[in-house]
C-alpha cells in the first residue's frame, strides 16, 4: 500500500494571533484563518482529489479541514477525527502567553534571555521545550517528548488502519505535532519550530515506512 499524505497545519486562531499557547485547549479560527483555509481548498481543486480526510479532534483542526474540503468541492468526503493527533499538552501552561513560558524556561535553565533559549531549543538534538514544560508544569499534566511522539505515532497507525489501498489523504494537525512527526522520520529534516498556519507538507508511506516528500507545497 502506498499513501500520499497532505499534511496541513490548522488555520490561524485567536490564540495564535495573541501569542498564547493552545495545546489541548482551543480558540476559534480568525476571519483571516477561515479565508486562508478556503483559499487553500480552492487552490487544491483540480490538482488533487482526496480519497480520505483526517484531523485531530481539536475544533480548530476540524473546522480547517471542513473549510478546505468544502472549498475544493469535496464537502461530502467523511472527516475522520483522531484524538492522538492533537497538539502537545502544555498542562498548567495551557492558554499562557508563549513569551512568558519561554521567559520562565530561560530563567530555569540559567540563560541570559529568551533569544538565547530559543536558539538552543530550535537547534537542539531533542525537544527541550517539551521536556522543560513537563518538568515545570505545576499540574503535572504536560507531556514528555517521549509520550508526545508515542501518541502521535499511534495516531499515524490509526490512519493506516483506515486505508486499504493506494490513496491520497488530507490530514490536519498542529504546529508542534507536525514538527515532532517530521523529527521522528528524519531528525535533521527541520528545526524545532512550527510551520506557518495552513502550510501544506507531503509525506508518503511506502515500503512499510513514512518518507518526507516536501516541507512546503505551494498551490495557486
Amino acid at each position: 500500500m502506498t499513501v500520499q499524505l497532505y499534511l496541513v497545519r490548522h488555520s490561524k486562531t485567536v490564540f495564535n494571533t495573541l501569542g498564547r499557547l493552545q495545546g489541548w485547549s482551543d480558540s476559534p479560527l480568525t476571519a483571516e484563518g477561515k479565508e486562508a483555509a478556503a483559499q487553500l481548498g480552492h487552490a487544491l481543486s483540480g490538482k488533487v482529489d482526496f480519497d480520505a480526510a483526517f484531523s485531530s479532534t481539536s475544533p480548530r483542526a476540524v473546522e480547517t479541514a471542513r473549510i478546505i474540503l468544502s472549498a475544493k468541492g469535496q464537502e461530502n468526503l467523511p472527516l475522520n477525527t483522531i484524538e492522538e493527533l492533537r497538539e502537545y499538552c502544555f498542562g498548567g501552561f495551557e492558554g499562557e502567553f508563549a513569551r512568558k513560558v519561554h521567559e520562565t524556561i530561560a530563567e530555569h535553565r540559567g540563560l541570559p534571555d529568551v533569544d538565547t533559549w530559543l536558539e538552543q531549543y530550535r537547534h537542539g538534538s531533542y525537544n527541550m521545550l517539551a521536556e522543560s514544560v513537563s518538568e515545570l508544569d505545576p499540574l503535572g499534566l504536560a507531556e514528555t517528548e517521549e509520550a508526545f511522539i508515542r501518541r502521535l505515532k499511534r495516531g499515524m497507525e490509526k490512519i493506516l488502519f483506515h486505508l486499504h489501498r493506494n490513496e491520497r489523504v488530507l490530514m490536519i494537525s498542529h504546529g508542534m505535532a507536525i514538527t515532532a512527526l517530521l523529527k521522528s522520520i528524519n531528525p535533521t529534516a527541520t528545526l524545532y519550530q512550527s510551520v506557518q498556519n495552513t502550510t501544506v507538507l507531503r509525506l508518503d508511506f511506502h515500503n512499510g515506512k513514512w518518507h518526507i516528500i516536501s516541507l512546503n507545497m505551494h498551490y495557486s
